[in-house]
C-alpha cells in the first residue's frame, strides 16, 4: 500500500501528513509539485526524480489553488484504479469560483449569491437589480473592493472594464464559519473574525465553533457533491445560510491548534480507510456478479424437465 503526496515541499501541513500516513501506509512519497514532469510519449509519464508516481496505489492531491486548472491535467493521467480522494474534475470545478458555486446550486447546495460578467456593460446592467453593500473583484484574485452605493460600484466597475475583466459581483458575507470535512463522518467547525469587510479572503482571528446539524450536513453535502472527500467548506450564516467558497487543500496544522483536535490525524485516517473500501469495491463487485451467474445457473437447472 503505497500512497504519494502531491503538493508544496515545505508546507507544514504536508510535512504533518507525511509523517502520519507513515503510520498506514506501507510507504508515503512527498512529490512536490514544481518538479513533476509529466510525459506524452507512447504511454502516459508523470515522474518526480527518478520515481514513476503512476506506480503508487494512492494519491493525496495537496495542490495550492494558483494550481488547481494544472491539478486537474496532472491527475487525469493517473489510471482510473488509483484512488484519490478528491478526484481530478473537483479541482477543475474549484478553479474558478462562480463556476464551483455555480455546480453547486445546480446540486442543490446553497450558497451565497453571486454574478458574473464579460464586460462593464454587462456589470452595470446587474447593478440595476443589486442590494448594497457588495463585493466586486475579478475571478482568481481574493482582494475584493467592498461597495456601499451604485455610484461607488459603478467607477469600480468602469476602472476594471477599461482594463477589458471579467467582474465579480456578490453578497458580502458578515459571519463565516470554515467546515473541515473528512467524508464520511468527520466535520470541525472554526469561525472566523476580521476587521476586513471582505472576511472571505482576508487575515482573521479563529475560534472553535459548534456546528449545528444544517451547517455540518451543508458542509459534508458539499463537499460529497464535488467528489471531494477531503476539504473546508466556507459557509455564510448570516440571515441566509449558504457556501461561500471551498478550499482543497487548507492548513490542517492551524485549524488543530484552534480546536484541539489533531486534524492531520484526521484526514489521514479517512484516507486510509477510504482507500480500504475503494480496493474492496471491485472485489465485492466480482462476488456479485458471481453470486447472480450462479443464481442465474440454478434458475435455469429448476426450468429444466
Amino acid at each position: 500500500m503505497a500512497l504519494c503526496i502531491i503538493g508544496q515541499e515545505k508546507s507544514d501541513t504536508n510535512i504533518r501528513i507525511l509523517e502520519e500516513a507513515k503510520k498506514k501506509f506501507d510507504s508515503v512519497f512527498l512529490a512536490p509539485i514544481e518538479m513533476i514532469r509529466l510525459g506524452l510519449d507512447e504511454n502516459f509519464a508523470i515522474t518526480y526524480r527518478n520515481s514513476d508516481l503512476l506506480k503508487f496505489d494512492a494519491v493525496y492531491p495537496r495542490i495550492p489553488s494558483t494550481h488547481y486548472s494544472y491539478a486537474y491535467q496532472l491527475l487525469s493521467l493517473f489510471p482510473p484504479e488509483t484512488f484519490m480522494p478528491i478526484k481530478p474534475i473537483t479541482f477543475l470545478l474549484a478553479s474558478e469560483r462562480f463556476f464551483l458555486l455555480s455546480v453547486l446550486r445546480k446540486r442543490n447546495i446553497n450558497t451565497i449569491n453571486i454574478h458574473l460578467a464579460r464586460s462593464s456593460k454587462a456589470a452595470h446592467g446587474i447593478l440595476e437589480s443589486t442590494k448594497f453593500p457588495v463585493i466586486i473583484r475579478i475571478p482568481k484574485k481574493d482582494t475584493g473592493i467592498v461597495v456601499e452605493t451604485l455610484s461607488e460600484a459603478k467607477s469600480v466597475i468602469d476602472a476594471l472594464g477599461s482594463l477589458k475583466q471579467t467582474i465579480l459581483i456578490e453578497d458580502v458575507v458578515k459571519d463565516l464559519v470554515s467546515v473541515y470535512v473528512a467524508n464520511p463522518d468527520f466535520a470541525v467547525g472554526v469561525k472566523k473574525k476580521s476587521k476586513e469587510k471582505d472576511i472571505i479572503f482576508s487575515h482573521g482571528e479563529f475560534k472553535k465553533q459548534k456546528l449545528g446539524v444544517e451547517i455540518e450536513h451543508l458542509a459534508t453535502e458539499a463537499a460529497k457533491s464535488i467528489d471531494a472527500q477531503l476539504a473546508r467548506v466556507d459557509i455564510s450564516v448570516g440571515d441566509e445560510i449558504g457556501v461561500a467558497n471551498v478550499n482543497l487543500t487548507p492548513d490542517l496544522v492551524t485549524a488543530g491548534k484552534i480546536t484541539g483536535v489533531n486534524m492531520v490525524e484526521k484526514f489521514v485516517e479517512r484516507i486510509f480507510e477510504n482507500y480500504q473500501s475503494h480496493k474492496e469495491k471491485p472485489l465485492l463487485m466480482k462476488f456479485f456478479e458471481d453470486a447472480k451467474s450462479v443464481m442465474k445457473d440454478v434458475l435455469k437447472d429448476k426450468h429444466m424437465p
